[in-house]
Parts: C-alpha cells; sequence; structure tokens
C-alpha cells in the first residue's frame, strides 16, 4: 500500500516527532510505501527518507510562546488552513497518490474540520489517531465520532489503554489502538536489560512544571542510598517561563556533583544515546492527563528496558500488569524519598524480575503490533 501520513503540527522535539518515524520505519518493514502530506514549508525535524507531497492551503501553524490572545486568532487561522489541507488531501486520494491517509496525532477539533472538508467523502481509508481522550474533551470526542458514523472511509482510533466508550458501540468508524514502545533506531546496539555502578537515573522529556521536578529533586537530594547514585535531568522547555524555571533549578542544584542538567533538546542518535546511557527512568509526573493519555517517555522506558519510578496515574495498568518498576506516593517529600530509595537500593535484587517484565511488555506493545492494527483498521 502507498500510505500517506498528513502531518501538520510543528514540534520542536519529542514523542511525535518518534511516532511519525515508527509509522514510516514499520511500515516499509511490512512491505509498504509510506509518504507525508504536509503544509508548504513544513519544519520536519528529522529526514525521515520517504516523499514529500505539499498541500495547498498555507503554512502549519504553531502556538509556542504566544499569549491567550493570539492563541485564540492562530486557532481560528489553523481551522481554515486544516479545512484547505484535508481538501488538498483529498484532491491527492482521488487522482490515485495513496491508498490510505493516517492523520497521526488529531483531536476532535480535527474531526469537526474534517466534517466541512470534502476529505469525508474521501476514495481511500483514512485513520485519525486520537493520544488519549482527557474527560473534558469526552462530550465533544464522541459527539465527533458519532457526527462521521455515515461516512465509510473515515476511521477514528484512540491511542492508549482506554477501551470503555460504550457511547461508540453502534459505531463502527470508531477503534481502539495500544500504544507502542519506542526504540533505538539509530544505534548498533540492541536494547537489553543492564545496569552500571554507580546507578544511572534519567529524568528526560519536555519540561513543565507538572513534572514534579523540583519535589523530585528535594527527595533526590535527601534520599539515603546504599550505593552510589548518579541523576541526568533533560529538559526541552517551549515557553520562556519553564526556560526560566528549569534554569533557577539548575543553579539551585549546581552544587551537587551526582546531579548533571542538560537544558536542551535531544533529537535522534543524540536522544537515543542518552537514554540507553541510563539505568532507570524518573517520571514522578502529577498531572491527571497520564491517566488517560499515553506517556511517550514511560513508552521509551520500556522500549530501551528502563525499568520506571513513575506517579501513580500514569498509565497504571501497565505497572500493574508487568513487573517493570514501581508507582510512588507524592503526598510528601519525605514519603517519596524513602520509596526512591527502596526502589534504588533494591534495584540489583529485583533485576531479574525487571528483566522478564520488560520482555513481556515489549512484546505486548511492539510496532509491528501497532501496525497491524492499523492496517486491520484501514482494510488490510
Amino acid at each position: 500500500m502507498n500510505i500517506a501520513i498528513l502531518e501538520s503540527i510543528v514540534m520542536p522535539a519529542g514523542h511525535e516527532v518518534e511516532f511519525d518515524r515508527i509509522l514510516v520505519e514499520e511500515f516499509k518493514r511490512q512491505g509498504h510505501q509510506p509518504c507525508f502530506f504536509v503544509p508548504n514549508n513544513y519544519p520536519f525535524k528529522l529526514n525521515y527518507k520517504v516523499p514529500v507531497i505539499v498541500l495547498e492551503g498555507g503554512e502549519a501553524i504553531s502556538y509556542a510562546g504566544v499569549g491567550k490572545l493570539k492563541k485564540l486568532w492562530l486557532s481560528l487561522q489553523r481551522e481554515r488552513r486544516r479545512i484547505a489541507w484535508f481538501d488538498s488531501a483529498y484532491e491527492h486520494a482521488i487522482k490515485g497518490v495513496c491508498d490510505a491517509i493516517i492523520i497521526p496525532t488529531s483531536s476532535w477539533r480535527g474531526m469537526r474540520s474534517l466534517k466541512k472538508s470534502t476529505l469525508r467523502n474521501s476514495p481511500v481509508p483514512v485513520l485519525f489517531m486520537m493520544h488519549g481522550i482527557m474527560p473534558k474533551d469526552r462530550e465533544n470526542f464522541i459527539k465527533g465520532v458519532k457526527s462521521l458514523k455515515a461516512f465509510s472511509n473515515i476511521h477514528i482510533g484512540v491511542l492508549g489503554l482506554q477501551v470503555d466508550f460504550p457511547e461508540l458501540d453502534d459505531c463502527p468508524n470508531f477503534h481502539t489502538i495500544l500504544p507502542p514502545v519506542y526504540i533505538p533506531m539509530d544505534l548498533d546496539a540492541e536494547p537489553e536489560f543492564f545496569f552500571h555502578v554507580p546507578l544511572k537515573l534519567g529524568f528526560f522529556g519536555q519540561y513543565r512544571k507538572e513534572k514534579n521536578l523540583e519535589f523530585f529533586l528535594q527527595a533526590f537530594v535527601t534520599a539515603k542510598f546504599v550505593n552510589p547514585v548518579e541523576l541526568l535531568v533533560q529538559g526541552a522547555t517551549v515557553t520562556q517561563e519553564d526556560s526560566n524555571d528549569f534554569k533557577r533549578l539548575e543553579k539551585k542544584y549546581s552544587t551537587y556533583d551526582n546531579i548533571k542538567f542538560l537544558h536542551k533538546n535531544l533529537i535522534g542518535t543524540e536522544w537515543q544515546k542518552e537514554l540507553m546511557a541510563c539505568d532507570a527512568i524518573l517520571m514522578p509526573y502529577g498531572a491527571e492527563r497520564y491517566r488517560y493519555q499515553p506517556s511517550a517517555m514511560l513508552f521509551n522506558a520500556i522500549g530501551y528496558f528502563k525499568p520506571v519510578l513513575q506517579s501513580p496515574e500514569m498509565s497504571p495498568e501497565i505497572i500493574k500488569e508487568f513487573d517493570i518498576g514501581i508507582a510512588v506516593d507524592l503526598e510528601s517529600i519525605e514519603t517519596f524519598s524513602k520509596q526512591l530509595e527502596s526502589f534504588v537500593n533494591s534495584f540489583k535484587e529485583r533485576a531479574d524480575n525487571y528483566r522478564s517484565g520488560l520482555n513481556a511488555a515489549n512484546e505486548k506493545y511492539s510496532q509491528k503490533n501497532l501496525i497491524k492494527n492499523i492496517l486491520k483498521i484501514i482494510g488490510r
């Protein structure tokens, strides 16, 4: 199949970039030919080495660093442009350019745009992928799916562990899709479970205050570890407020020799090397959204065979099914510090359990299974 990936989100780095790469590489591995449909001058962060087809309708729009009023204005512009991009994709589909179209990161707003676009009558299957549904968005999401029920080639897939959507039992266009692990695609070494002395802990990703970094750092420096431990704190920031806060924390904890800060985006080989060099991934993120939206960092940890210390909100189904780490109590620094101590001090004794749990989780959430599920939806 010739499969078009319609991408219009401007991304500084992070899981959207790598998710698109999973689609490209695994489709090719399974014998298909992916390409990209993108707006004019789309700022790719990686060279995916596949054909790129430019859509009519204007350039992609970013909200990075803008205030509320400008964001509102830009959202109206994006809505108009999104309809135009979808119309353009429809024209390419009519010409036989592709056998299916996938929108890898969408929302209920995307479904609203689709309803106003000629793409709703696409001659080829179209799959909109939503990365989890928050409770505040559920009503709009349900309405959006139902509004597209009559269009036989339009499919809506929720990527994540949410499977309870009884309101959509009568909607054959709705699907649930298990999220994939992220793996090192540019390194020669195959990921496997191992650990160093000193034990190397990593706190990674796009930095936001909701990730409880200062809370974690306070717990880390007060914990009493039996064995030596090193901590890498990497943060990519989008807003000036987040950037300033990350710099504040870097300065505050600069006297600790076993804490290293890395304030930058990590993409491709650089990102993969840093993850591979760690022994465990720390994710004490306190936001409720991680209960509903799959954390890319968690699925990186699984794919790189790294045990996790995580908040109880983060996809609790996984840590309940697989012994890959611990969920911690974030009620107080003292309680969290004790759990961090236990995680580190028992790491060697629990190594075999972690290895087995990570092997099993990788099998269930493999990239191969993701593409097989997508192909079932789009009819192959």
